[in-house]
């Protein structure tokens, strides 16, 4: 009996993180059903307490721990004065990562999203939750859309999306021109029942990219893509910030900027979404005028589609900084480490963030970026990761 203690000792600080990161997976799950809500609050405290476990039964430098505790205290600070505590539950749950092995947890992300959305679809066909479409009127035209039960055809290409962007990133070494051409193809028969131009648009985006890396194996290693990643990073955040700052003030839904203006332009263009940022709702705006320090006043409640403007009215314009230094900085990790995929997946998510708010969420399992970030964040201080990541052994 001890000595099978002995032998499942090792494995107790993995039991751990799955378990936690499988509850996190079926709330984002369940978020998507018709499903009464569940007591999402009460969860949470149990996911903390597991990855926090996880943490206790790892071995950190003393640079390690200092950077885990200014995290700790700073995101604390933010769940104190916005009510929200997911950015220091992701903090634990990025600590956490020490010692698992990115490829095998995002290949269970993968399969464990991907078996739920296929069984999302099945009910819906089958009659039950959402219902298989929506009928209504959509650029001044009545179309009929199918969403599989997800609630809307957006929603559905986000999902989609991840698990692109997933597949790529776990299964990078068998990457062929047939496999890409085949996801290709998947892409126009979603968007044909979908009509989720944004959607189809960032899919399409990510496997042409995916498809020169591909055909062109000298850029995986050229540091040149990397500071192109950067400026476009940038550029989607700039974008960003100048959009919520010409958003309408006004409560009707007239657009109120002159005929043949640019921004109009634009706005059509993004169907609305700079405008939606002041949508009727004067007193939960996400207009620059609206952001703070730290986001003591938001309306949590409060949604539209520009995510990197959520982010801002949602945590505050200091989170807001400190979370795109830490961006910058592991697209530097990666050129250092040549992870062209990795530089691919926050290259698109930073583009379709910009008009869709998937990766700024409540929900700690919406966001896959956060494994890379628990491969590299001691890197990122120049720490070498040692081969024995647990202190904690029964036996020696």
């Amino acid at each position: 009996m001890i000595s099978k203690l002995r032998g499942y000792a090792p494995k107790i600080p993995y039991y751990l993180f799955y378990l936690g990161l499988t509850i996190e997976m079926i709330v984002v799950l369940m978020e998507r059903t018709a499903l009464p809500p569940i007591p999402e609050g009460q969860i949470y405290r149990v996911t903390f307490a597991l990855f926090a476990l996880k943490v206790c039964f790892t071995k950190y430098t003393k640079k390690e721990w200092l950077l885990l505790i200014i995290f700790s205290v700073f995101t604390f600070i933010m769940y104190r004065v916005t009510g929200q505590n997911v950015a220091f539950r992701a903090v634990f749950f990025v600590a956490a990562m020490r010692g698992i092995d990115i490829k095998t947890a995002l290949k269970y992300t993968f399969w464990l999203t991907l078996s739920g959305f296929l069984l999302i679809i099945a009910l819906s066909f089958m009659g039950i939750g959402r219902e298989l479409k929506s009928v209504e009127v959509y650029r001044e035209v009545l179309e009929t859309r199918y969403h599989f039960g997800i609630g809307h055809p957006n929603t559905f290409y986000c999902i989609v999306l991840t698990l692109l962007l997933l597949f790529l990133y776990c299964y990078q070494e068998k990457l062929k021109l047939s496999i890409l051409t085949g996801l290709f193809a998947v892409n126009i028969g979603l968007f044909l029942f979908t009509d989720s131009r944004t959607g189809f648009a960032v899919c399409t985006l990510t496997i042409m990219l995916a498809i020169l890396f591909t055909i062109l194996p000298k850029l995986k290693r050229a540091n040149w893509i990397y500071y192109v990643g950067i400026a476009i990073f940038l550029v989607c955040i700039g974008f960003s910030i100048w959009a919520a700052s010409n958003a309408t003030t006004r409560t009707d839904t007239e657009y109120y900027w002159k005929p043949g203006s640019q921004i109009l332009k634009i706005d059509k263009i993004l169907t609305g979404r700079i405008n939606e940022i002041h949508w009727e709702r004067p007193s939960a705006s996400g207009r620059i005028e609206e952001w703070t320090l730290f986001a003591s006043n938001a309306d949590y409640s409060r949604v539209f589609d520009m995510g990197w403007v959520r982010m801002f009215y949602w945590f505050g314009i200091i989170p807001g900084i400190v979370f795109i230094a830490l961006y910058l900085v592991l697209i530097n990790e990666c050129r250092r480490e040549k992870d062209y995929i990795a530089l691919l997946l926050i290259t698109i998510v930073a583009i379709y963030t910009v008009v869709e708010p998937q990766f700024i969420s409540l929900y700690l399992g919406r966001n896959f970026l956060l494994f890379i970030f628990g491969v590299y964040w001691g890197q990122m201080l120049k720490i070498s990761d040692g081969d024995d990541n647990y202190w904690w052994r029964i036996g020696g």
